[in-house]
């Protein structure tokens, strides 16, 4: 830690009462600009990537972000953990309070720079990796765990404006070079003063409809469908939870015109690559118009092998912009905006901040996040992470093995029995899972323990309000808890 307060000492760098930098961006196939402005309690962080446009505002404690079909939402989950520790080693706490550190082997980075490796875990932050160079002590990389890997924040070229360190270029990865995106500052502007206007997080999005609607869903093979319009022509979308955009197939993209723009990574059942985002103004579904700003377009027959056959995803910008309830039994959607349905069932509260709803369950008594995904036709799947932090808590040993299927095609699995799922205040027995074996995609996420899917939530009427974080569960008629059927038989023949 000694070696980071020097370089700073030698370079006389400061805290300046304001900050402000933008710049030029790439990545994914694309161009674009960000700018970035800072004084003493709040951050505002904008980037225009292609037609990608999204800003992040810190106001105090509080982080909002407003994504690129304009859902703003706030912070209150898992990346409020990873923000406090990244505030923990921006501001130099990681250097004035070292029992929260621990020094590690020295390394060196892709790009050739010797490091010395610190591990950092401050109170309620969650543990990241700050690489100090061995030359200067200044602050070459950040790691951390998101998703199914670890990504990194590398910095390079840093220059000194009136006392403020900036670095000059900017490396974002999350392991797959190909999607890295590169940030280059072009101006720097200290101590000007910042319009309080800067800092104004904007309103949400919303679903355009005077009173809730209602339509019919359709059911196929363990999904269900929703029947949208888009620009005059019907389709018929997955309703997915576990989707963290809206999708269009590429024919569908080619009939309206839809050019795709870049490349795009999609982590379903494997990390993929997709033909890229295009700009889609709206969709509507039965009377109400959904803003969308952005879809993705992807090769959906080819990505899921034929599994199921699929329009499009209406995924998190839809459930984002209303309040949503799903009644798998009768088979109707209805929607209307948010906090305008009246309340049904049990409330479950929501961790919204990667764009899913997560909330807290136990597994077989084991306290875990899980995904609460209306695109997975099985009751409960069990990521290969989770069960290999827990030997021996999901017994499937000789079970048969199984293939997943979803966006970018199948992943090995075997069936499992869970004895007892906790889920607000629900248990349910006898749940028959699929235990994921792959070590990459959605399926192999680090942060959920699983996947609660519809062959679990067709017990419920279930109503998502995400822009309120939560969910509600109310018992359907057809509703049973498991606990005297039959197991699963999982055993090879």
């Amino acid at each position: 830690m000694a070696l980071h307060t020097a370089g700073l000492a030698r370079l006389g760098a400061h805290d300046p009462a304001t900050l402000e930098t933008s710049g030029s961006m790439s990545g994914n196939k694309l161009d674009g600009r960000f700018h970035s402005w800072h004084d003493d309690r709040n951050d505002r962080f904008d980037q225009a990537l292609g037609p990608r446009i999204e800003r992040t505002y810190r106001l105090g404690d509080r982080e909002f972000i407003v994504n690129m079909s304009g859902n703003v939402r706030e912070l209150g989950g898992s990346l409020v953990a990873r923000q406090v520790t990244q505030d923990f080693i921006s501001s130099g706490d990681f250097v004035t309070q070292p029992q929260y550190d621990t020094l590690l082997a020295p390394a060196t980075l892709p790009d050739g720079r010797g490091v010395v490796q610190i591990r950092v875990a401050p109170p309620k932050g969650d543990v990241e990796t700050v690489s100090l160079d061995a030359k200067t002590g200044l602050i070459d990389q950040v790691s951390y765990v998101e998703d199914d890997g670890i990504s990194t924040i590398s910095y390079d070229d840093y220059r000194v404006f009136h006392g403020a360190l900036v670095p000059f270029v900017e490396r974002d990865s999350n392991g797959d070079t190909a999607f890295d995106v590169s940030l280059h500052v072009e101006k720097v502007v200290v101590d000007r003063a910042i319009a309080p206007e800067v800092f104004a997080v904007p309103a949400t999005s919303t679903i355009s409809n005077d009173a809730p609607v209602t339509v019919k869903l359709t059911y196929n093979d363990g999904h269900v469908y929703a029947p949208v319009t888009l620009r005059g022509r019907p389709y018929t979308f997955l309703v997915d939870t576990g989707a963290q955009a809206v999708f269009v197939d590429s024919t569908v993209a080619t009939q309206n015109v839809l050019i795709p723009e870049g490349i795009l990574e999609v982590s379903g059942a494997r990390r993929s690559s997709a033909l890229g985002i295009a700009p889609l103004e709206s969709i509507q579904i039965g009377g109400a118009t959904l803003p969308v700003g952005i879809v993705s377009v992807v090769d959906l027959a080819s990505s899921t092998a034929g599994a199921f056959p699929i329009d499009g995803v209406l995924g998190y910008p839809f459930f984002a912009s209303a309040e949503v309830r799903i009644d798998f039994n009768r088979l109707t959607m209805t929607g209307g905006k948010p906090g305008s349905l009246p309340v049904q069932g049990d409330r479950v509260d929501l961790d919204t901040d990667r764009q899913l709803p997560e909330t807290s369950a136990a597994i077989n008594g084991t306290r875990t996040k899980v995904l609460i995904d209306t695109g997975n036709s099985v009751e409960l799947l069990v990521f290969n992470p989770f069960v290999q932090a827990h030997p021996g808590l999901i017994p499937f040993t000789g079970s048969h093995q199984i293939s997943n299927y979803g966006v970018g095609g199948s992943t090995p699995a075997v069936g499992a029995n869970v004895d007892q799922l906790d889920l607000g205040p629900y248990k349910l027995y006898n749940r028959r899972a699929n235990v994921m074996l792959g070590s990459t995609g959605a399926f192999a996420d680090r942060v959920d323990g699983g996947n609660v899917g519809l062959g679990t939530l067709q017990n419920f009427v279930v109503t998502f309000d995400l822009a309120n974080r939560a969910m509600y569960l109310l018992r359907a008629g057809t509703f049973d808890d498991g606990r005297y059927r039959a197991r699963y038989d999982t055993q090879i023949p």
